[in-house]
C-alpha cells in the first residue's frame, strides 16, 4: 500500500503543508479528537507531515509519532534521540540523489529503511537464533541494476508473476500455488509470561505491544522523602 499511499498523500497535501504553522495547530487540535474518536493517532499529523516524502513515509512506516514518544519514554532520553538519529532528515538523506519517479522514490525508501534495517536485520537474528545460515539472492546489486529498468517498461509486467515465470523450467503446481506464509516476531509469546493479554485497539497491534515493551524505560516520579523524629 505504501507504494499507492505516500504518492497519493503527497500529491494532495504538499501545497497546504506548505504554509507556515497550519501542520503544527491542526496536529495539536487533531491530536487528542482522533484519541476521543478511536482514530490512529497518527492521523492528526497527516498536514504536517505528510506533504513530503520524507514526511508521509514516517507517517507510514513510524510505529509512534515524534510527538507521542514523551507518553511513553523518558524526556531526557528522547531529546538526545532525535539530536542523534534526525528521523526525518535520515529518511530524506535516501532520497539523495531524487528518483525521478514516485514509484522510485517509495521504492528506495522501502529497501534502504524497511527492507535493510528491519526486514533483514529481523530475519539474521531470528535465524542465527536457531543456527541457520539465510541467504537473500533477490538482494543483489547486479540483478538490480539488470532488471531495474523493467519498472520504467509498461509493457512488461512488473509483478511478482513475472517472478515465477522467469525460470527456463517451469516451476512446480506446488510451489506456484503455495499459500503464503508471511514472517512475525513472536512478541505475543514473548509477553504472555506477564499474564496480561496484549489488546488490539484501534491504535493498532503494534502500538499496544510496543507501549508494554516501553513502559519501564520511563521512570517513576519520585516518591517524597519522609522523615522520623
Amino acid at each position: 500500500p505504501s507504494f499507492k499511499d505516500i504518492p497519493n498523500w503527497v500529491g494532495q497535501i504538499a501545497w497546504p503543508s506548505r504554509v507556515p504553522g497550519l501542520g503544527v495547530a491542526v496536529r495539536a487540535i487533531g491530536q487528542p479528537l482522533a484519541y476521543w474518536l478511536g482514530l490512529n493517532p497518527k492521523a492528526a499529523g497527516m498536514l504536517e507531515l505528510g506533504g513530503t516524502y520524507a514526511g508521509a513515509y514516517l507517517l507510514r512506516r513510524g510505529l509512534f509519532m515524534p510527538w507521542e514518544l514523551p507518553e511513553v519514554l523518558d524526556s531526557d532520553f528522547i531529546r538526545k534521540g532525535f539530536r542523534l538519529l534526525d528521523p526525518l532528515g535520515t529518511v530524506d538523506e535516501q532520497l539523495r540523489p531524487v528518483p525521478s519517479s514516485p514509484f522510485g522514490k517509495v521504492a528506495t525508501l522501502e529497501s534502504t529503511l524497511y527492507m535493510r534495517n528491519q526486514l533483514l536485520r529481523d530475519t539474521d537474528w531470528a535465524s542465527m537464533a536457531h543456527s541457520l545460515e539465510v541467504r537473500t539472492p533477490l538482494v543483489d546489486s547486479v540483478l538490480l541494476k539488470r532488471i531495474a529498468n523493467l519498472g520504467q517498461q509498461v509493457a512488461i509486467p512488473t509483478s511478482k508473476q513475472s517472478l515465477v515465470l522467469a525460470p527456463s523450467r517451469p516451476l512446480p503446481k506446488a510451489v506456484v500455488a503455495r499459500k503464503k506464509t508471511g514472517f512475525a516476531v513472536p512478541v505475543q509469546h514473548w509477553l504472555s509470561g506477564s499474564g496480561k493479554p496484549i489488546s488490539r485497539s484501534a491504535y493498532g497491534y503494534s502500538r499496544d505491544w510496543a507501549r508494554r515493551v516501553m513502559a519501564p524505560s520511563k521512570p517513576a516520579a519520585p516518591k517524597p522523602l519522609t522523615f522520623q523524629i
